[in-house]
């Protein structure tokens, strides 16, 4: 199976997704994985758009969007497998027409599954799920193939030279790790108790008074500190962080607890918590019970690395494949055709919206000089 996997590219504090996806899926070609990149974000890099915004670009026939999409459908031409890995800019009537396997990819908390997920999963061929608490969710909204995904964590993301006895024996410095942002409004007030409890503990990200860690820094933190809590905005566990704490040798203490249960053996290979209370008193425990916190760091490593590396986690997509397609075949579409039709049907409205953005931009032209002439703007 040839895939090619689409995906955002965004740039913040020195990150480019690009870069980081194109590295991880060079390594996936590495370990013979067939899957290539292409990025399906609007004028990259940049944020990707909110489903009213594709829905009103598609039905407006918007031209950056339909060039966008035929060259995705040119380029599918020489693949078995379309994996939008994070679930964005496509349209379900576009994906409808494609004729490869199409996979749905989303990590969205619930929050966002309105302005993400919900109206486009439908279309696809199979979706893969990172949250495995909405799995269900996504059942009761009519999609008929739906599995569990997890993240697991990159090669990038962790040092192979960490030994079960390093955990077992060698001192950590730091007692508590945690990085993620503390603006939004979810999770904030959990955060605020956390930190009044465990005020020296490093903390990082967007809403932080240390702000973001450079990427480089993040693997010899995680690798010098004892415990990682792990808050997510309500269901879960679905972020990277529930991989890459493991996989560092830290101590994983995290919420959505009957779901954590399910990727990792509770007090054997994580420490799962229902309240922030009852996070602070683990919290505390777990420094104080040094070798109890240590043998279940290290069993959690043991997890992470079994089952969780990116090569583990990448080829258990083929497998849901074979499982539900033994026989790959592609579909009778032709996107191309249909993109030119599209483009077609949607020439007057573009036409339209073109004549009232120039008329709009006029008047304001217009406003402007009447102000710098007069001193006021026109009533």
């Amino acid at each position: 199976m040839k895939i090619l996997l689409g995906y955002s590219y965004y740039q913040y504090s020195g990150f480019d997704s690009k870069e980081w996806v194109e590295s991880w899926l060079k390594r996936l070609r590495s370990a013979g994985i067939h899957v290539y990149g292409f990025p399906l974000t609007l004028n990259p890099p940049g944020p990707c758009l909110t489903w009213n915004t594709l829905d009103v670009k598609w039905k407006r026939g918007d031209i950056q969007l339909l060039s966008m999409f035929e060259e995705l459908a040119s380029e599918l031409e020489n693949y078995d497998i379309f994996y939008n890995w994070n679930g964005i800019n496509i349209h379900p009537e576009f994906v409808q027409q494609l004729p490869t396997l199409n996979i749905f990819g989303c990590a969205d908390d619930p929050e966002s599954s309105d302005i993400l997920s919900k109206p486009v999963a439908w279309a696809y061929d199979l979706s893969l799920i990172n949250n495995i608490a909405e799995v269900d969710t996504y059942r009761h909204w009519g999609v008929n193939n739906v599995k569990y995904c997890p993240l697991g964590f990159f090669a990038s993301e962790y040092d192979p030279t960490l030994t079960k006895d390093d955990i077992l024996m060698k001192e950590r410095k730091n007692d508590i790790v945690l990085i993620c942002e503390r603006k939004s409004q979810w999770r904030k007030e959990r955060l605020d108790k956390f930190v009044k409890e465990f005020p020296k503990g490093d903390y990082y990200g967007i809403g932080w008074p240390n702000g973001f860690l450079p990427n480089d820094k993040k693997i010899p933190l995680y690798q010098n500190t004892k415990i990682g809590i792990n808050i997510h905005n309500s269901t879960g566990p679905i972020n990277f962080r529930t991989f890459e704490l493991p996989s560092n040798g830290v101590l994983q203490i995290c919420d959505n607890k009957s779901y954590l249960g399910k990727i990792f053996e509770l007090n054997k290979e994580v420490v799962g918590f229902d309240t922030i209370e009852e996070a602070i008193e683990l919290t505390h425990y777990y420094l104080e019970h040094e070798d109890e916190r240590r043998k279940i760091a290290a069993a959690g490593w043991e997890k992470a690395l079994k089952d969780y590396n990116e090569v583990t986690v990448f080829k258990s997509i083929s497998n849901y494949v074979n499982e539900l397609y033994p026989e790959l075949k592609q579909k009778e579409k032709d996107p191309v055709a249909f993109l030119k039709n599209h483009r077609k049907r949607t020439a007057i409205v573009r036409t339209r919206d073109h004549l009232l953005n120039s008329c709009s931009i006029k008047v304001q032209s217009l406003k402007k000089m009447i102000k710098l002439k007069f001193g006021r703007s026109p009533s």
